[in-house]
């Protein structure tokens, strides 16, 4: 076991927990929010990247990966709002341990979703030789990687809309 196999199974058992505390309704918002905001994010961060460079003066690289995050960020907390709405209006309908029970599983659906896209962009081509190479050697960071990986290539085959 290495410490990529160390982060992941903190990774996961943190989400895991945060889903018992949160409960089934915000872990679901949670987890579409990463899910909207992934994919929007990699649909248009390219689009917000060019105001970011041209006002920062930032390279191109980093103007992207700051756009990605920006989006990344924005549909989360949009999500986790509407989650805490949902949230407030169904707390009069006592879910109990239902609800704490379909937490964890939605919350460690959110942490390996997100340690795939981590790992996938980990072991893409412009990360460093070294970085990639010890994601590909560790088994449970390369399926991480391999199934973020997947993921992206069925968000890329998706075409976007024009506005």
């Amino acid at each position: 076991m290495n410490y990529l196999d160390i982060i992941i199974l903190v990774v996961i058992c943190f989400f895991a927990v945060k889903g018992l505390v949160r409960g089934l309704v915000n872990e679901a918002s949670s987890l579409a929010g990463l899910l909207a905001g992934g994919w929007l994010a990699f649909r248009y961060h390219q689009l917000l990247a060019v105001p970011i460079k041209s006002i920062l003066h930032l390279p191109t690289h980093l103007s992207s990966f700051l756009a990605f995050i920006i989006i990344l960020l924005l549909t989360g907390v949009c999500a986790h709002i509407i989650g805490n709405v949902i949230t407030a209006a169904l707390r009069l309908v006592m879910l109990g341990s239902l609800n704490r029970l379909g937490g964890i599983l939605i919350g460690t659906a959110e942490g390996a979703l997100l340690l795939c896209m981590v790992f996938s962009i980990a072991s893409s081509g412009y990360m460093p030789e070294q970085i990639r190479g010890k994601v590909r050697s560790t088994e449970s960071a390369n399926l991480f990687a391999v199934t973020g990986d997947k993921i992206l290539l069925m968000w890329r085959n998706t075409p976007a809309s024009k506005p």
